[in-house]
Protein backbone atom coordinates (compact mmCIF):
# COMPACT_ATOMS: atom_id res chain seq x y z
CA UNK A 1 0.00 0.00 0.00
CA UNK A 2 2.84 2.37 0.90
CA UNK A 3 4.57 1.69 -2.43
CA UNK A 4 1.33 2.32 -4.32
CA UNK A 5 0.84 5.63 -2.45
CA UNK A 6 4.33 6.77 -3.42
CA UNK A 7 3.81 5.82 -7.06
CA UNK A 8 0.50 7.70 -7.20
CA UNK A 9 2.06 10.71 -5.49
CA UNK A 10 4.90 10.74 -8.01
CA UNK A 11 2.45 10.62 -10.91
CA UNK A 12 0.39 13.48 -9.47
CA UNK A 13 3.51 15.56 -8.86
CA UNK A 14 4.81 14.86 -12.36
CA UNK A 15 1.57 16.04 -13.93
CA UNK A 16 1.35 19.08 -11.67
CA UNK A 17 4.88 20.24 -12.36
CA UNK A 18 5.35 19.32 -16.03
CA UNK A 19 3.93 22.58 -17.35
CA UNK A 20 6.22 24.55 -19.61
CA UNK A 21 7.47 27.97 -18.60
CA UNK A 22 5.70 30.84 -20.44
CA UNK A 23 7.96 32.55 -22.97
CA UNK A 24 9.96 35.28 -21.27
CA UNK A 25 9.39 38.84 -22.46
CA UNK A 26 11.72 40.53 -24.90
CA UNK A 27 13.55 43.66 -23.82
CA UNK A 28 13.34 46.49 -26.33
CA UNK A 29 14.53 49.33 -24.12
CA UNK A 30 17.87 51.13 -24.12
CA UNK A 31 21.06 49.48 -22.89
CA UNK A 32 21.10 49.53 -19.07
CA UNK A 33 23.08 48.19 -16.14
CA UNK A 34 21.12 46.89 -13.17
CA UNK A 35 22.51 46.29 -9.70
CA UNK A 36 21.67 43.11 -7.80
CA UNK A 37 22.20 42.23 -4.14
CA UNK A 38 22.23 38.47 -3.57
CA UNK A 39 24.01 35.90 -1.44
CA UNK A 40 23.56 32.99 -3.89
CA UNK A 41 26.93 31.28 -4.50
CA UNK A 42 28.03 31.13 -8.13
CA UNK A 43 25.47 33.68 -9.31
CA UNK A 44 28.07 35.13 -11.68
CA UNK A 45 27.68 32.03 -13.87
CA UNK A 46 23.95 32.60 -14.24
CA UNK A 47 24.52 36.31 -14.90
CA UNK A 48 26.90 35.50 -17.75
CA UNK A 49 24.23 33.33 -19.38
CA UNK A 50 21.59 36.03 -18.88
CA UNK A 51 23.74 38.71 -20.52
CA UNK A 52 24.13 36.48 -23.56
CA UNK A 53 20.34 36.15 -23.80
CA UNK A 54 19.76 39.88 -23.09
CA UNK A 55 22.79 41.78 -24.40
CA UNK A 56 21.19 45.18 -23.66
CA UNK A 57 20.96 44.40 -19.92
CA UNK A 58 24.17 44.24 -17.94
CA UNK A 59 24.06 42.94 -14.38
CA UNK A 60 26.31 44.09 -11.54
CA UNK A 61 26.05 41.62 -8.62
CA UNK A 62 27.15 42.39 -5.05
CA UNK A 63 27.06 40.12 -2.02
CA UNK A 64 26.52 42.58 0.83
CA UNK A 65 25.77 39.79 3.30
CA UNK A 66 22.98 37.31 3.73
CA UNK A 67 19.65 37.64 5.49
CA UNK A 68 19.56 40.27 8.25
CA UNK A 69 22.95 41.68 7.23
CA UNK A 70 21.57 42.54 3.80
CA UNK A 71 18.22 43.69 5.18
CA UNK A 72 19.81 46.23 7.50
CA UNK A 73 21.76 47.77 4.63
CA UNK A 74 18.72 47.69 2.37
CA UNK A 75 16.46 49.40 4.89
CA UNK A 76 19.12 52.05 5.49
CA UNK A 77 19.33 52.78 1.77
CA UNK A 78 15.55 52.85 1.37
CA UNK A 79 15.17 55.25 4.30
CA UNK A 80 17.90 57.48 2.84
CA UNK A 81 16.19 57.55 -0.54
CA UNK A 82 19.33 56.48 -2.37
CA UNK A 83 21.78 53.61 -2.58
CA UNK A 84 19.36 50.70 -2.94
CA UNK A 85 19.93 48.16 -5.74
CA UNK A 86 17.55 47.45 -8.58
CA UNK A 87 17.09 43.86 -7.40
CA UNK A 88 17.51 42.39 -3.90
CA UNK A 89 17.12 38.89 -2.50
CA UNK A 90 14.65 38.73 0.40
CA UNK A 91 13.34 35.71 2.28
CA UNK A 92 9.56 35.18 2.26
CA UNK A 93 9.13 35.76 5.98
CA UNK A 94 10.81 39.19 5.76
CA UNK A 95 8.89 40.37 2.68
CA UNK A 96 5.95 41.92 4.61
CA UNK A 97 8.36 44.19 6.48
CA UNK A 98 9.62 45.70 3.22
CA UNK A 99 6.15 45.80 1.66
CA UNK A 100 4.83 47.62 4.73
CA UNK A 101 7.75 50.05 4.61
CA UNK A 102 6.96 50.87 0.97
CA UNK A 103 10.38 49.97 -0.32
CA UNK A 104 9.32 47.54 -3.05
CA UNK A 105 7.97 48.21 -6.52
CA UNK A 106 4.70 46.63 -7.64
CA UNK A 107 5.91 44.65 -10.67
CA UNK A 108 2.54 43.10 -11.55
CA UNK A 109 2.61 44.93 -14.92
CA UNK A 110 5.47 42.68 -15.99
CA UNK A 111 5.22 39.68 -13.67
CA UNK A 112 1.51 38.81 -13.39
CA UNK A 113 1.42 36.62 -16.56
CA UNK A 114 4.00 34.28 -15.00
CA UNK A 115 2.05 33.27 -11.89
CA UNK A 116 1.38 29.81 -13.33
CA UNK A 117 5.10 29.16 -13.69
CA UNK A 118 5.54 28.87 -9.91
CA UNK A 119 4.42 26.51 -7.17
CA UNK A 120 1.10 28.05 -6.02
CA UNK A 121 1.97 28.71 -2.39
CA UNK A 122 5.03 30.78 -3.35
CA UNK A 123 2.94 33.19 -5.41
CA UNK A 124 0.78 33.77 -2.37
CA UNK A 125 3.93 34.87 -0.56
CA UNK A 126 4.96 37.47 -3.17
CA UNK A 127 1.42 38.66 -3.92
CA UNK A 128 -0.34 38.56 -0.54
CA UNK A 129 -3.40 40.52 -1.68
CA UNK A 130 -3.67 38.66 -4.98
CA UNK A 131 -3.27 41.91 -6.94
CA UNK A 132 0.07 43.66 -6.47
CA UNK A 133 3.20 41.57 -7.09
CA UNK A 134 6.21 42.51 -5.00
CA UNK A 135 8.72 39.81 -5.90
CA UNK A 136 9.54 36.79 -8.04
CA UNK A 137 9.75 33.50 -6.09
CA UNK A 138 13.25 32.04 -6.12
CA UNK A 139 13.73 29.00 -3.89
CA UNK A 140 11.82 27.07 -1.25
CA UNK A 141 12.29 24.78 1.74
CA UNK A 142 9.39 22.31 1.93
CA UNK A 143 9.63 19.77 4.76
CA UNK A 144 10.37 16.06 4.64
CA UNK A 145 11.66 13.47 7.08
CA UNK A 146 15.30 12.35 6.80
CA UNK A 147 16.62 9.34 8.67
CA UNK A 148 19.51 6.89 9.07
CA UNK A 149 18.40 3.76 7.24
CA UNK A 150 21.13 1.66 8.85
CA UNK A 151 19.99 2.61 12.34
CA UNK A 152 16.34 1.99 11.48
CA UNK A 153 17.28 -1.55 10.43
CA UNK A 154 19.46 -2.06 13.50
CA UNK A 155 16.73 -1.07 15.94
CA UNK A 156 13.75 -2.43 14.01
CA UNK A 157 12.17 0.95 13.26
CA UNK A 158 9.77 1.58 10.38
CA UNK A 159 9.50 4.83 8.45
CA UNK A 160 6.69 6.75 10.17
CA UNK A 161 3.72 7.83 8.08
CA UNK A 162 2.02 9.61 10.99
CA UNK A 163 3.18 11.62 14.00
CA UNK A 164 1.79 8.87 16.23
CA UNK A 165 4.13 6.39 14.53
CA UNK A 166 6.94 8.95 14.86
CA UNK A 167 6.41 9.04 18.64
CA UNK A 168 6.12 5.24 18.82
CA UNK A 169 9.48 4.94 17.09
CA UNK A 170 10.99 7.35 19.59
CA UNK A 171 9.71 5.29 22.52
CA UNK A 172 10.89 2.01 20.98
CA UNK A 173 14.36 3.41 20.35
CA UNK A 174 14.68 4.77 23.88
CA UNK A 175 13.79 1.36 25.31
CA UNK A 176 16.15 -0.48 22.96
CA UNK A 177 19.12 1.77 23.71
CA UNK A 178 18.37 2.73 27.31
CA UNK A 179 18.27 6.33 26.11
CA UNK A 180 21.79 6.34 24.67
CA UNK A 181 20.44 7.06 21.18
CA UNK A 182 17.81 9.77 20.73
CA UNK A 183 15.26 9.53 17.99
CA UNK A 184 15.23 13.14 16.79
CA UNK A 185 16.20 16.74 17.46
CA UNK A 186 13.96 19.69 18.30
CA UNK A 187 15.35 22.91 16.79
CA UNK A 188 14.46 25.02 19.81
CA UNK A 189 16.32 28.11 18.58
CA UNK A 190 14.73 28.31 15.13
CA UNK A 191 11.25 29.84 15.16
CA UNK A 192 10.72 29.38 11.37
CA UNK A 193 11.29 25.62 11.77
CA UNK A 194 8.54 25.48 14.38
CA UNK A 195 6.35 27.78 12.28
CA UNK A 196 6.82 25.48 9.29
CA UNK A 197 5.42 22.57 11.29
CA UNK A 198 2.40 24.68 12.26
CA UNK A 199 2.04 25.59 8.58
CA UNK A 200 1.97 21.88 7.70
CA UNK A 201 -0.99 21.45 10.05
CA UNK A 202 -2.86 24.21 8.21
CA UNK A 203 -2.35 26.58 11.12
CA UNK A 204 -2.06 30.33 10.68
CA UNK A 205 0.04 32.57 12.89
CA UNK A 206 -1.00 35.86 11.31
CA UNK A 207 -4.00 36.87 9.22
CA UNK A 208 -4.28 40.20 7.43
CA UNK A 209 -7.63 41.72 6.52
CA UNK A 210 -8.00 45.32 5.36
CA UNK A 211 -5.92 47.48 7.67
CA UNK A 212 -6.04 45.02 10.54
CA UNK A 213 -4.17 41.93 11.63
CA UNK A 214 -4.94 38.93 13.80
CA UNK A 215 -2.05 37.21 15.55
CA UNK A 216 -2.32 33.66 16.90
CA UNK A 217 1.16 32.43 17.83
CA UNK A 218 -0.56 30.26 20.44
CA UNK A 219 -3.28 28.90 18.17
CA UNK A 220 -4.66 25.39 18.54
CA UNK A 221 -2.35 24.17 15.78
CA UNK A 222 0.67 25.87 17.34
CA UNK A 223 -0.08 24.32 20.73
CA UNK A 224 -0.62 20.89 19.19
CA UNK A 225 2.80 21.09 17.55
CA UNK A 226 4.66 22.49 20.56
CA UNK A 227 3.04 20.04 23.01
CA UNK A 228 3.92 17.11 20.73
CA UNK A 229 7.57 18.11 20.49
CA UNK A 230 7.71 19.23 24.10
CA UNK A 231 6.60 15.76 25.17
CA UNK A 232 9.43 14.23 23.13
CA UNK A 233 11.93 16.57 24.74
CA UNK A 234 10.61 15.99 28.27
CA UNK A 235 10.92 12.22 27.81
CA UNK A 236 14.46 12.61 26.42
CA UNK A 237 13.35 11.14 23.09
CA UNK A 238 14.40 14.36 21.33
CA UNK A 239 17.60 16.33 21.76
CA UNK A 240 17.60 20.14 21.67
CA UNK A 241 20.88 20.72 19.84
CA UNK A 242 20.82 23.86 17.66
CA UNK A 243 21.06 23.22 13.93
CA UNK A 244 24.33 23.91 12.10
CA UNK A 245 26.45 23.32 15.21
CA UNK A 246 29.41 21.00 15.65
CA UNK A 247 27.57 19.30 18.52
CA UNK A 248 24.66 18.32 16.30
CA UNK A 249 26.94 17.32 13.42
CA UNK A 250 28.90 15.04 15.73
CA UNK A 251 25.77 13.43 17.16
CA UNK A 252 24.39 12.77 13.68
CA UNK A 253 27.64 11.39 12.29
CA UNK A 254 28.06 9.06 15.29
CA UNK A 255 24.51 7.74 15.07
CA UNK A 256 23.39 9.29 18.36
CA UNK A 257 20.34 10.84 16.61
CA UNK A 258 18.48 8.90 13.93
CA UNK A 259 15.88 11.23 12.43
CA UNK A 260 15.38 14.88 11.51
CA UNK A 261 12.68 17.06 10.00
CA UNK A 262 14.51 18.99 7.29
CA UNK A 263 13.73 21.54 4.61
CA UNK A 264 14.64 20.83 0.98
CA UNK A 265 18.02 22.46 1.40
CA UNK A 266 18.75 20.29 4.45
CA UNK A 267 20.06 17.16 2.66
CA UNK A 268 22.65 19.22 0.80
CA UNK A 269 23.65 20.87 4.04
CA UNK A 270 24.02 17.49 5.75
CA UNK A 271 26.14 16.18 2.88
CA UNK A 272 28.57 19.08 3.26
CA UNK A 273 28.59 19.05 7.09
CA UNK A 274 28.83 15.37 7.99
CA UNK A 275 31.51 14.10 5.65
CA UNK A 276 32.14 10.46 4.89
CA UNK A 277 31.33 8.88 8.26
CA UNK A 278 27.61 8.46 7.60
CA UNK A 279 27.61 8.90 3.80
CA UNK A 280 25.20 6.58 2.02
CA UNK A 281 23.20 5.77 5.15
CA UNK A 282 20.70 8.63 4.97
CA UNK A 283 17.27 8.47 3.32
CA UNK A 284 14.33 10.87 2.87
CA UNK A 285 10.60 10.22 3.24
CA UNK A 286 7.39 12.30 3.24
CA UNK A 287 6.63 14.39 6.29
CA UNK A 288 4.56 12.44 8.84
CA UNK A 289 0.87 13.38 8.95
CA UNK A 290 -1.41 14.00 11.91
CA UNK A 291 -3.83 11.34 10.76
CA UNK A 292 -4.56 8.95 7.92
CA UNK A 293 -6.78 9.26 4.88
CA UNK A 294 -6.55 13.02 4.46
CA UNK A 295 -4.83 15.17 1.87
CA UNK A 296 -1.05 15.09 2.19
CA UNK A 297 0.34 18.31 3.66
CA UNK A 298 3.80 19.71 4.27
CA UNK A 299 5.20 22.96 5.63
CA UNK A 300 8.07 25.16 4.60
CA UNK A 301 11.21 26.49 6.25
CA UNK A 302 13.17 29.12 4.36
CA UNK A 303 13.30 30.13 0.75
CA UNK A 304 13.63 33.54 -0.80
CA UNK A 305 12.51 35.82 -3.59
CA UNK A 306 13.89 38.57 -5.81
CA UNK A 307 12.35 42.01 -5.39
CA UNK A 308 12.63 45.18 -7.46
CA UNK A 309 13.15 48.12 -5.13
CA UNK A 310 11.18 51.35 -5.30
CA UNK A 311 14.40 53.20 -6.14
CA UNK A 312 15.01 51.26 -9.34
CA UNK A 313 14.90 53.30 -12.52
CA UNK A 314 14.93 50.12 -14.61
CA UNK A 315 11.96 48.16 -13.26
CA UNK A 316 11.27 46.38 -16.56
CA UNK A 317 14.84 45.17 -17.00
CA UNK A 318 15.08 44.25 -13.32
CA UNK A 319 11.86 42.20 -13.50
CA UNK A 320 12.98 40.44 -16.68
CA UNK A 321 16.24 39.48 -14.97
CA UNK A 322 14.35 38.19 -11.90
CA UNK A 323 11.97 36.18 -14.08
CA UNK A 324 14.80 34.71 -16.15
CA UNK A 325 16.87 33.87 -13.08
CA UNK A 326 14.00 31.89 -11.58
CA UNK A 327 12.36 30.26 -14.61
CA UNK A 328 15.10 29.71 -17.20
CA UNK A 329 16.22 26.05 -17.28
CA UNK A 330 19.81 27.27 -17.57
CA UNK A 331 19.54 29.48 -14.50
CA UNK A 332 17.58 26.95 -12.45
CA UNK A 333 20.24 24.29 -13.04
CA UNK A 334 23.07 26.70 -12.22
CA UNK A 335 21.31 27.93 -9.07
CA UNK A 336 20.89 24.34 -7.88
CA UNK A 337 24.40 23.15 -8.75
CA UNK A 338 26.23 26.21 -7.41
CA UNK A 339 23.94 27.49 -4.67
CA UNK A 340 21.77 24.51 -3.68
CA UNK A 341 18.58 26.47 -4.37
CA UNK A 342 15.52 24.21 -4.44
CA UNK A 343 13.43 25.92 -7.13
CA UNK A 344 10.08 27.64 -6.72
CA UNK A 345 9.47 27.28 -10.45
CA UNK A 346 7.40 24.26 -11.45
CA UNK A 347 9.71 23.51 -14.36
CA UNK A 348 12.68 23.43 -12.00
CA UNK A 349 11.20 20.57 -10.00
CA UNK A 350 11.47 18.19 -12.95
CA UNK A 351 14.80 19.34 -14.41
CA UNK A 352 17.40 16.54 -14.77
CA UNK A 353 20.03 18.39 -12.72
CA UNK A 354 17.79 18.30 -9.64
CA UNK A 355 17.35 14.54 -9.93
CA UNK A 356 20.94 13.55 -10.70
CA UNK A 357 21.50 10.74 -8.20
CA UNK A 358 25.23 10.56 -8.92
CA UNK A 359 25.78 13.89 -7.15
CA UNK A 360 25.04 15.23 -3.68
CA UNK A 361 22.71 15.35 -1.95
CA UNK A 362 21.33 12.19 -3.59
CA UNK A 363 24.76 10.56 -3.58
CA UNK A 364 25.04 11.18 0.18
CA UNK A 365 21.57 9.66 0.51
CA UNK A 366 22.65 6.35 -1.00
CA UNK A 367 21.60 7.24 -4.55
CA UNK A 368 18.00 8.02 -3.60
CA UNK A 369 16.25 10.68 -5.70
CA UNK A 370 15.90 13.03 -2.75
CA UNK A 371 14.59 15.85 -4.93
CA UNK A 372 11.51 13.82 -5.87
CA UNK A 373 10.53 13.52 -2.20
CA UNK A 374 10.81 17.28 -1.81
CA UNK A 375 9.04 18.04 -5.09
CA UNK A 376 6.05 16.11 -3.78
CA UNK A 377 6.37 17.94 -0.45
CA UNK A 378 6.29 21.30 -2.24
CA UNK A 379 2.95 20.37 -3.81
CA UNK A 380 1.51 19.82 -0.33
CA UNK A 381 2.34 23.20 1.24
CA UNK A 382 -0.85 25.18 2.06
CA UNK A 383 -1.14 28.35 -0.01
CA UNK A 384 -2.69 30.78 2.47
CA UNK A 385 0.04 31.11 5.12
CA UNK A 386 1.00 34.73 5.91
CA UNK A 387 3.83 36.53 7.68
CA UNK A 388 3.55 39.81 9.58
CA UNK A 389 5.69 42.95 9.18
CA UNK A 390 6.90 42.42 12.76
CA UNK A 391 8.07 38.85 12.12
CA UNK A 392 11.65 39.84 12.98
CA UNK A 393 10.66 40.65 16.57
CA UNK A 394 8.69 37.42 16.88
CA UNK A 395 11.63 35.47 15.49
CA UNK A 396 14.18 37.09 17.81
CA UNK A 397 12.08 36.50 20.95
CA UNK A 398 10.98 32.91 20.32
CA UNK A 399 14.14 31.45 21.84
CA UNK A 400 13.86 32.90 25.34
CA UNK A 401 10.35 31.55 25.93
CA UNK A 402 11.10 28.12 24.49
CA UNK A 403 14.33 27.97 26.52
CA UNK A 404 12.25 28.25 29.70
CA UNK A 405 10.13 25.31 28.56
CA UNK A 406 13.20 23.25 27.68
CA UNK A 407 14.58 23.96 31.16
CA UNK A 408 11.29 22.96 32.80
CA UNK A 409 10.62 26.45 34.17
CA UNK A 410 7.25 26.65 32.42
CA UNK A 411 4.97 24.45 30.37
CA UNK A 412 5.29 24.36 26.60
CA UNK A 413 1.79 25.74 26.16
CA UNK A 414 2.46 28.58 28.61
CA UNK A 415 5.64 29.44 26.73
CA UNK A 416 3.59 30.05 23.59
CA UNK A 417 1.09 32.14 25.55
CA UNK A 418 3.88 34.34 26.88
CA UNK A 419 5.44 34.66 23.43
CA UNK A 420 2.09 35.58 21.93
CA UNK A 421 1.48 38.34 24.48
CA UNK A 422 4.99 39.78 24.20
CA UNK A 423 4.86 39.97 20.41
CA UNK A 424 1.29 41.31 20.46
CA UNK A 425 2.33 44.12 22.80
CA UNK A 426 5.25 44.96 20.53
CA UNK A 427 3.11 45.06 17.38
CA UNK A 428 0.55 47.33 19.01
CA UNK A 429 3.36 49.56 20.26
CA UNK A 430 4.55 49.91 16.68
CA UNK A 431 1.15 51.25 15.68
CA UNK A 432 -0.32 48.15 14.03
CA UNK A 433 -4.03 47.38 14.33
CA UNK A 434 -3.71 43.87 15.64
CA UNK A 435 -5.76 41.63 17.89
CA UNK A 436 -4.96 38.32 19.49
CA UNK A 437 -6.83 35.13 18.94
Amino acid sequence: MRKLWLILAAVVASVAFSQTVPALPAYNGPAVTITVWSWVPGLDKAVAAFEQAYPNIKVDVSNVGSGPNEYTKLLTALKAGTGAPDVAQIEYDFLPNFIDFGGLADISKYAAPYESAFVPWTWGQVSPDGKAVYAIPQDTGPFALVYREDLYKKYGLSVPKTWAEFEANAQKLAQATNGSVQYTDFYSTFAPWFMGLVWADGGKLWTHSGNGWTQSLNSASAKKVIDFWGNLVDKKYAATLPDFTSELNSALAKGQITTLIEAAWGPGSLASRLGAESAGTWRAAPLPQWGTGGTFASGNWGGSSDVVTSQSKHAEAATIFSLWLNTSPTALALNWENGGLFPAAKAGLTMPALHDTSKNPSKFFGGQDVAQVYAEASAGVPTDFQWAPWFLYANDNFNKYIADAVAGKTTWSAALDAWQQDVLNYAKGQGYQVSGQ
